[in-house]
């Protein structure tokens, strides 16, 4: 997930540094995600794809209609995407989290309920992050003189949800093996 925020993190610089032109820099922004997550994108991972797909159609409707080409509405738009994919995947029990995790563990522990429990869990954690974030940025369209409160918040949010997916895993089978044992 950390390699996905770099590219994101760049965006509103690459506007400044391609003369406000959006559409480049939402496919430069694409085309770096593609680069630094290309094997996920390959096996068709939730967040990777939907970010990619996102950024292109922002670039192609910034075309059309340039007045929605800003990176707050971007932001809109893309935490609006993860919020819904994330949690449809966690409403049809296929949390995103399972992508990313099931690299380096045993068919075993895989397959196992508490495996579940914990990939559900953060991506629970994610899905909190997202929908925290697409309010922030639509607040911030409203409130501009309060931006700092919404970098801050959304800053933080990820940093939670980053803590939580580092932290909880350890914490839930140390619990468990304290209570079963």
């Amino acid at each position: 997930m950390i390699r996905l925020m770099i590219p994101w993190l760049a965006f509103p610089y690459l506007i400044e540094w391609l003369d406000g032109n959006f559409a480049n820099a939402a496919i430069l922004v694409a085309a770096l995600i593609a680069i630094v997550c290309f094997e996920n994108l390959r096996q068709g991972f939730v967040i990777e794809s939907a970010l990619v797909t996102s950024l292109i159609g922002m670039a192609v409707v910034s075309l059309y209609w340039p007045q929605l080409s800003s990176f707050e509405n971007t932001k809109i738009l893309l935490y609006g995407v993860l919020s819904v994919a994330g949690w449809l995947g966690v409403l049809f029990k296929h949390p995103f989290t399972l992508q990313y995790s099931r690299a380096g563990v045993n068919e075993d522990v895989r397959q196992s309920d508490e495996f579940f429990e914990v990939n559900n869990t953060i991506t629970k954690a994610w899905c909190i992050t997202f929908s925290m974030n697409w309010v922030l940025a639509g607040l911030s369209l409203g409130f501009e003189e309060y931006w700092p409160v919404f970098v801050i918040g959304s800053y933080m949010s990820i940093l939670m949800a980053s803590v939580i997916t580092e932290v909880f895993p350890d914490a839930y089978f140390d619990r468990r093996s304290s209570v079963h044992g």
